[in-house]
């Protein structure tokens, strides 16, 4: 009887995935240096799987690490593994921002950390022998030897240390890596609200018509006289346009803070204009809009004559700005999502605060002392053929988290050019009834 006997021969990809199992076998209880090391490395190479594999066995060592935070994060975006990142980026973000990469450095034999500037974490240099503080890859040697190099801020001094001696613990997060974070968040958010799919129904809120006094004489010129105005029925959003609502429709998003429900903002009047009238409404004219706001009220806000912070997201001691309120707090830094205070008489929402609103109107200075009393529609355009004068800015209303408490107000009033762009600057849409 003839034996007949099979060799078998691996194919390539075969002994790579063996190589690559053994690789991690081997490696259960690598250091979080090495964990780093290998998921640089299969990053550089292209394998982000590989990647995001040493990366997460790091962050189980080290789950504050923001290094490790900010890799995983990036690697789990280009795997478009949007909800996995979004934790890790907020965690990032979360931290507080320092001006430069600070560490705690944990000293082989000594209890208590050194505090230190991270200059370098990518020092490879020969096992043995005199290291300087330049970087330099000697191929011929076999035994290398991977240094943190740091600026030790108690002594003075610059000293390469091997990551095998001693353990570093990231003090807050470096401004340079925290803006590259948020960059990375916003484009998680973005792609989340993509995925989200259709659009929900906005609610509206119909308003009926009357008369009211609009104006105040107790405040600037834009806001005199107080004259009567009375306003057909119509109906307005329960809330500001949020992000979930305008990407899909529009299939962008210019928001700084990105989120699903949040307000859109830094929008221009022409594309909040255009967003209207693709969803079959229109903006608000200034009229309805302030008649709306007030509900039937007549002082200074809807909810009284005295400021409330509670009522409304305006600059408050969070706000980096320096017409920041010291002292009061709406628990808002910038933006918060919609909804999130109390609504005014009618049940609209932000009236007050969180982002100023686009209305139809063109603004000229005295258009109240010439008015008309029913449905003022605004001035008419002066220079039609350049945006940059003639009554060729837009009124914007209600006030924003990044202006003063006395925007809130039911009565304030602004105008900017219709190109115009800003991180507090939003709108709602009206329609007829």
């Amino acid at each position: 009887m003839t034996v007949v006997r099979y060799i078998f021969k691996p194919l390539p990809w075969v002994c790579i995935a063996f190589l690559v199992a053994t690789f991690f076998s081997t490696n259960v209880l690598a250091n979080v240096p090495e964990l780093l090391a290998q998921g640089d490395s299969a990053r550089l190479m292209g394998d982000y799987s590989l990647a995001e594999k040493a990366y997460a066995k790091a962050l189980a060592k080290e789950p504050d690490n923001y290094r490790i935070l900010k890799s995983l994060a990036e690697v789990k975006v280009v795997l478009e593994k949007y909800g996995d990142a979004k934790p890790l980026a907020e965690k990032i973000l979360s931290r507080e921002v320092t001006l430069q990469k600070k560490v705690k450095v944990f000293m082989q034999g000594q209890s208590d950390p050194l505090e230190a500037e991270l200059v370098d974490e990518t020092v490879v240099a020969p096992g043995g022998g005199k290291t300087n503080m330049k970087n330099y890859l000697d191929t011929e040697v076999k035994n290398k030897v991977s240094y943190y190099r740091l600026f030790f801020l108690k002594s003075g001094k610059m000293e390469l240390i091997p990551k095998n001696e001693v353990r570093i613990e990231y003090i807050g997060i470096p401004r340079l890596d925290h803006e590259m974070v948020q960059e990375l968040y916003a484009k998680i958010q973005m792609k989340l609200i993509d995925a989200a799919g259709k659009v929900t129904a906005v609610e509206m809120v119909p308003i009926e018509g009357g008369c009211f006094k609009m104006g105040s004489d107790k405040n600037g010129p834009l806001e005199q006289p107080v004259h009567e105005v009375c306003v057909s029925s119509f109906q307005i959003e329960k809330y500001e346009v949020t992000q979930k609502s305008f990407q899909p429709i529009m299939g962008t998003n210019p928001s700084r803070f990105v989120s699903a429900d949040l307000p859109v903002e830094s929008v221009t009047w022409q594309e909040a204009n255009s967003y209207c009238k693709k969803v079959g409404k229109r903006l608000p004219t200034e009229a309805e809009w302030e008649f709306a706001a007030r509900g039937g009220t007549t002082t200074k806000f809807y909810w009284g004559d005295t400021f409330d912070p509670s009522k409304g997201n305006f600059c408050d001691a969070k706000c980096d700005l320096n017409i920041r309120l010291a002292g009061a707090s709406d628990g808002y830094k910038h933006t918060a999502p919609v909804g999130s205070f109390p609504p005014n008489p009618p049940g609209l929402y932000d009236m007050s605060g969180n982002v100023a609103e686009w209305v139809a109107d063109w603004m000229h200075e005295g258009y109240y002392i010439i008015s008309p009393k029913d449905n003022p529609l605004g001035p008419k355009r002066t220079n039609t053929e350049n945006l940059r004068g003639g009554a060729n800015e837009k009124v914007i209303r209600g006030g924003s988290w990044e202006t003063g408490q006395e925007t809130l107000r039911s009565s304030w009033r602004k105008a900017l050019l219709t190109d115009y762009r800003i991180e507090g600057l939003g709108f709602r849409c009206a329609a007829d009834i």
